[in-house]
């Protein structure tokens, strides 16, 4: 399955998210275009203006881009007359298949729809795409329709029918079809949500055979809504409709056989059909955490074997990390330095930790895991036992440089240690202090300061109440947006990019309320930037950018690929990254990356690119490996000693092109789960390939973000020991996730 453009993601789907007056909101946001002639007979320019209805007001429940190709490629190689949809909501699908219809040479599209007003929109948008004659759209239940379309001789015969109505009916009413001999042999049934939120009686009778379809006639004698549908699906339409009564004494025509395949695809809103979320039973979350475990013991051997290769070919053959040391030891003058880096568990740590042994230094790792263990801050003792581990691991060991590579959690007491460490020991440190690191590190503080330099920002506002942000979009210019984002970190709220103000005030205030804005977790409002989204990774000593590198960037950045230096739009972020270091001045030493919005990053000059700056990272960058083999990168982090410790000349640029991944992440996304769609018959073969050659692309040109053949151990440990561990505690405790990342160890619970 191919990722989702997130440029094109729905609104997120609201607690009400129909038949509250949206429907009736899209037809004035339609007719309201000023582009209104040009929509009109173009159904292409239609669907564009529903998506961005839904994109930037409202989420409606339409079938989405990504599932309407599938379907719509469908009806290409199948050329049907007649189309029948049951369902229609606000007519995407009408228009979307009753155009791909009439060019595959169809005579006629039904799009069957209960609710009267939202039949009205369908007819509505039709006749404005041009498609009437073609479609015909039909007010009332879908079995009722049926009945009546077949008696009065419109419908004899079903060539395609696409399910997106009440999905308990999707049973009944096929089994209605199948009776009237409407659907025969050559008919082809598309049935969207059977994945998720799933319809286990739909599935069940169209994989049946003959013998099992005629022993489950002999016992289904119950009508009413099957048990197995939880009941936010089979109580969605109670509030207008009523308690529904479905027909389940409809036996159909056993004697049909269908082929089945189900398809993973994308909702509009871009979350895959298939992905576990907060929504999920904790069953199943201790499900997929069990079978992760089978999977890391499955591959343990073969991660064993190439473990113990690793080290054979080290010991009896060659090693080049210990060959690269020795050199640098050999040089005439050479001194050796005593170097502590912090946070080796994640990838950017230990590439910096082995950058240093490989540059002759003696190094010593330390993470919250044991390593050289590090007390985690915590709530409750505050951040004093952490500062004094580091403090200890520093004068014992006589440590001359500590490098901070800590993560999220432990930022603003990095730099509270830093300010005892540098007060108390002869020790030098990588990290910005405490009021700085809390500055640029919160996302109200970072913009303000940012302005302060005079460099460009988007606008942006602390809010501590709802009622500051109500008050704030009443005043703010119409054709403006904003997004909501937390000062602090929330995992769950983070993917929450809901542009406001919603349509209505009542809309806005609803969504605000859902935030638990408050004195104690107050939130910003931020302008909202359409544009590419970059990541940045630099070095600061003494307020100097001594090293520079940027890549694309994406919300969970798994595959990292370097931007050329010379390039306008790198130039251009390191010409902001060069600015913003100068105003901090000559303390102002440490890690520092930006995440930019760039509206258009092809300008041909760094001037012609405009960046906004969304957000600030004061500690290193997993964009940090894209440096490994570029040995002058250690000479700028010694520079942060003396003055005789010179720094390189120039700025310091990865010098290889090597672009980097993690196989873990790559054989389960691309490998794995998709093995597992094709078995279900839900991928096409030319999917399932291309999932293959891309690992093997990976394989073959670009390289594992934790793997070293000198150093494999990490390496294996990441896989087989602390992933394992991870899944296993959250499989005992019941802990739900949504999605984690590999290099930097995060789980984001859910």
């Amino acid at each position: 399955m191919a990722d989702f453009d997130t440029s094109k993601k729905y609104q997120d789907q609201e607690e009400i998210f129909f038949d509250d007056g949206r429907e009736i909101e899209l037809l004035h946001f339609i007719y309201k275009r000023p582009n209104i002639e040009e929509i009109r007979n173009c159904p292409v320019k239609l669907l564009a203006a529903i998506d961005e209805f839904a994109r930037t007001r409202k989420y409606l429940m339409n079938v989405g881009e990504d599932k309407g190709r599938i379907v719509s490629d469908l009806i290409a190689e199948v050329k049907p007359h007649v189309m029948v949809e049951l369902g229609g909501y606000v007519g995407y699908s009408s228009i979307l298949f009753g155009d791909a219809v009439r060019r595959a040479g169809g005579k006629k599209y039904f799009s069957l729809e209960r609710n009267p007003e939202f039949a009205a929109v369908i007819a509505s948008l039709v006749d404005l795409a041009g498609l009437g004659d073609v479609v015909t759209v039909i007010v009332g239940s879908s079995d009722a329709s049926i009945k009546r379309l077949h008696s009065t001789g419109v419908l004899s015969h079903i060539d395609m029918m696409f399910l997106d109505h009440y999905k308990p009916a999707y049973t009944t009413d096929l089994k209605l079809c199948e009776e009237l001999d409407l659907i025969t042999p050559g008919s082809v049934l598309v049935a969207d949500n059977v994945i998720k939120p799933g319809n286990p009686p739909y599935l069940e009778y169209v994989r049946s055979t003959v013998d099992q379809k005629q022993a489950a006639a002999k016992t289904e004698t119950v009508n009413g809504v099957d048990t197995r549908f939880a009941d936010r699906t089979s109580k969605q339409y109670v509030k207008r409709e009523g308690e529904a009564t479905l027909d389940e004494t409809r036996v159909g025509n056993p004697s049909l056989v269908y082929d089945s395949m189900l398809i993973n695809s994308f909702e509009p809103s871009g979350v895959p059909v298939n992905m576990l979320d907060g929504n999920d039973s904790v069953l199943m979350h201790r499900a997929q955490n069990a079978a992760l475990l089978v999977l890391s013991i499955a591959f343990l051997p073969f991660d064993t074997f190439i473990l113990l290769i690793s080290y054979g070919l080290k010991y009896m053959v060659y090693n080049a990390g210990e060959e690269r040391r020795q050199r640098a030891l050999q040089k005439p003058g050479f001194k050796p330095y005593r170097v502590l880096v912090t946070g080796v568990g994640m990838t950017k740590g230990l590439c910096l930790a082995r950058q240093f042994y490989e540059a002759g230094h003696w190094v010593m790792g330390a993470d919250f895991e044991p390593y050289h263990e590090i007390l985690v801050p915590d709530a409750k003792n505050g951040p004093a036992p952490y500062i004094q581990s580091v403090l200890h691991a520093i004068g014992e060991n006589k440590v001359d440089l500590w490098v901070s590579c800590s993560g999220v959690a432990s930022a603003v007491e990095d730099g509270m240690a830093m300010e005892v460490v540098q007060a108390r020991t002869p020790c030098k440190a990588i990290q910005f202090d405490a009021a700085t690191t809390r500055t640029l590190h919160e996302k109200h503080s970072f913009i303000r300061h940012t302005e302060a330099l005079g460099l460009v920002t988007p606008e942006t506002h602390e809010v501590t109440s709802g009622a500051d942000v109500e008050a704030f979009l009443s005043k703010a210019p119409p054709s403006r947006k904003y997004i909501m984002k937390t000062i602090g970190v929330d995992d769950a709220m983070r993917a929450d990019l809901t542009l406001l103000p919603r349509d209505t005030v009542e809309d806005t205030a609803r969504h605000i309320a859902r935030l638990r804005i408050s004195k104690t977790t107050p939130w910003i409002l931020q302008q909202f930037v359409n544009g590419c989204e970059y990541c940045t990774h630099s070095l600061v000593v003494g307020g100097k950018v001594r090293a520079f590198v940027a890549c694309r960037s994406a919300e969970l950045l798994m595959h990292y690929e370097a931007l050329p230096p010379t390039s306008p739009l790198s130039r251009a972020m390191l010409d902001f990254t060069e600015k913003f270091a100068a105003g901090g001045g000559k303390e102002f030493t440490g890690h520092l990356s930006f995440d930019f919005l760039v509206e258009n990053p092809t300008g041909s000059t760094p001037a012609d690119i405009p960046l906004y700056p969304i957000e600030c990272n004061p500690r290193a960058h997993t964009a940090v490996a894209l440096f490994n083999g570029t040995h002058a990168m250690v000479d700028a982090y010694l520079s942060a000693l003396d003055a005789s410790c010179e720094p390189p000349p120039t700025i310091v640029v990865p010098v290889r092109l090597d672009r980097y991944y993690w196989i873990g992440h790559d054989v389960v996304t691309l490998v794995i789960l998709p093995t597992l769609s094709a078995l279900t018959l839900s991928l096409t073969l030319s999917e399932l390939t291309n999932g293959y050659k891309l690992l093997l692309t990976h394989l073959a040109f670009w390289k594992d973000g934790t793997y070293e053949a000198w150093d494999p151990l990490p390496w294996w440990w990441l896989y087989h020991g602390y992933w394992t561990m991870q899944f296993w505690n959250c499989m005992i405790k019941g802990t739900m996730w949504s999605r984690l990342n590999v290099s930097t160890t995060k789980m984001f619970e859910c």
